[in-house]
């Protein structure tokens, strides 16, 4: 048996465990001395193909696998949300945005052009911190708190505005309040003079996907309007997951 293969059995084997393994249970199970097994897994977890508990020591499967999962769906999921994008700004004539995660960082899949002459976006395949803006905090709400605390301890948290949050605890309490609320809000926190307001799109399970925001000039973006667009972007990011979990997630 080769490396790749000890590798990927070790995948299978925790991708139908209903709970985590230690060392000796996958031994056991593949019948794999508990050195190659301690090697491997090793290994996988270097890479974010597996992840250890810190309180067990038992193994299950890594982001890094869920990432590569969301990279086969993005193209569907462009198809299944351009739509509802499209819809969006026509009611609202501001820009769309669809984002997605990539590693550490959020980045621009698709986006929908409003007719305003002022017009606040990313172009297709924009890279932007999490920590930061909308689409960020939101696209960060939903991931663990294990992911949460890897993604604050490995980033700058970059100043780009005097209303970016740059305070570790101030920022977790800020992703906890978007997780409760179901979106985000950000008032200038990486270009002054901009608001912009995102919403989830989750799989079946819960689980991030993506994430549907609109972003323009903080004058167009005031009281019941502001309201008003937090309601229309939320059940946008709704119709979207529902389309998602009818074409895509059952997949």
């Amino acid at each position: 048996m080769n490396t790749l293969e000890k590798c990927v059995r070790i995948l299978t084997l925790l991708s139908e465990a209903t709970t985590g393994m230690n060392i000796s249970e996958i031994s056991a199970r593949l019948n794999i001395p508990l050195s190659t097994v301690y090697r491997y897994t090793s290994e996988l977890k270097r890479h974010r193909l597996l992840e250890q508990d810190k309180n067990s020591g038992t193994y299950r499967l890594g982001t890094k696998l869920l990432e590569l999962a969301s990279g086969v769906a993005k193209s569907g999921l462009r198809d299944t949300a351009l739509p509802l994008m499209e819809q969006l700004s026509r009611k609202t004539g501001e820009t769309v945005i669809l984002s997605g995660l990539s590693g550490h960082k959020g980045i621009c899949l698709e986006k929908v052009e409003g007719h305003h002459a002022l017009r606040v976006s990313w172009e297709r395949g924009a890279i932007f911190p999490l920590h930061a803006g909308s689409s960020g905090k939101v696209l960060m709400a939903y991931l663990s708190e294990d992911e949460q605390d890897e993604i604050i301890e490995q980033v700058d948290l970059t100043k780009f505005s005097e209303t970016t949050i740059t305070d570790r605890s101030r920022l977790k309490r800020e992703l906890r309040k978007i997780k409760t609320q179901g979106y985000g809000e950000s008032d200038g926190e990486v270009i002054s003079g901009t608001y912009g307001i995102g919403a989830p799109i989750l799989s079946l399970t819960g689980r991030i996907i993506a994430v549907l925001s609109v972003s323009a000039p903080t004058q167009r973006l005031q009281g019941d309007e502001c309201q008003r667009m937090i309601q229309l972007v939320a059940k946008t990011a709704r119709d979207i997951s529902e389309s998602c979990g009818r074409t895509l997630c059952n997949k």
